[in-house]
């Protein structure tokens, strides 16, 4: 009966070992990135061998030179969180015995493609018709550079949400949105229908998308005033106020140029009221005692002739 596959492997290590007296590479060498927080592990070699230490390095981008991240550490993996998020980097690890080294053991790194985007958190409140969302970056708890403390710090304008609405109890899907900002409100609903949705985060230049967010599912209530409709008309009252005033006024002034027309005195009888009677004459020849005699006029109308 063959050994098996994996008992000839440990047998071809060790004989190569023990002759040529180099360490096997490390096995299954792999990275876990989770916004931006970043592992490289691996496995051990297959070798029942005490006292075996690992050094893990990353080649500068601009340099070309490597540089230790973990240095001659025991365990099977090495946080190569502080790796700049730009650029595609080269790391590579190896296993150290006491006298011996293996080959190092490749592997590139591109964090902002290869990160895994986790979920959004997501708060949901639902009125009448209408349900609120909002949608708060996944948080990001390791960083180098201190200026970007969020996803979309990050990727910038690149970076939007992508949510998706359905009845609760239908597979049918109702909408969906792409989220530019970190609110929305979803009008037109049926009020007292309950509504579901899930939100992940969506980087539009890579085609990148994240971890869906958990489904919530929020009943619009039947009572009230839609908000949105309110503030609809709230706007469209300010917008048509300023015509209904200049309307109303012009009706006023042709009515009142109707019924209550506006005469104009003939010249002659107004430069008469212009000088009054009693004029300062007037009153100085009565103080002086003078008499004065006037005519009774008569007026008649041309129609009494």
């Amino acid at each position: 009966m063959a050994p098996p596959q994996g008992w000839l492997y440990l047998i071809y290590s060790c004989l190569f070992w023990s002759v040529h007296g180099i360490v096997p590479d490390p096995q299954n060498v792999r990275i876990s990135s989770i916004n931006f927080d970043s592992i490289l592990q691996w496995d051990p070699p297959n070798l029942q061998e005490e006292n075996l230490t690992y050094t893990v390095q990353y080649q500068d981008i601009y340099s070309y030179q490597f540089s230790d991240l973990c240095s001659r550490i025991a365990c099977t993996e090495c946080n190569i969180t502080k790796l700049p998020k730009l650029g595609d980097h080269i790391i590579r690890v190896r296993t150290e015995s006491e006298k011996e080294k293996s080959k190092w053991v490749n592997i590139s790194f591109e964090p902002l493609r290869d990160t895994t985007i986790g979920p959004p958190d997501v708060y949901v409140k639902s009125t009448s018709g209408v349900l609120y969302v909002e949608v708060t970056d996944p948080p990001i708890t390791n960083i180098r550079d201190y200026s970007s403390l969020s996803i979309k710090g990050i990727y910038g304008s690149s970076m939007t949400y992508k949510m998706l609405i359905w009845k609760k109890d239908y597979d049918e899907q109702v909408r969906d949105e792409n989220i530019m900002h970190n609110s929305i409100i979803l009008s037109d609903l049926d009020p007292g229908t309950t509504y579901c949705l899930k939100v992940q985060v969506l980087i539009r230049e890579m085609n990148k998308k994240g971890e869906w967010s958990n489904v919530f599912c929020h009943r619009t209530n039947d009572s009230g005033v839609n908000p949105v409709q309110l503030t609809v008309i709230l706007l469209s009252v300010l917008v048509l106020l300023p015509f209904g005033c200049l309307l109303i006024l012009h009706l006023y002034r042709r009515v009142k140029n109707a019924f209550l027309p506006s005469y104009s005195l003939p010249q002659h009888f107004k430069e008469f009221l212009n000088k009054p009677f009693y004029s300062s004459q007037f009153l100085a020849s009565q103080l002086n005692g003078e008499d004065h005699s006037y005519d009774k006029i008569t007026i008649i109308s041309e129609e009494k002739l």
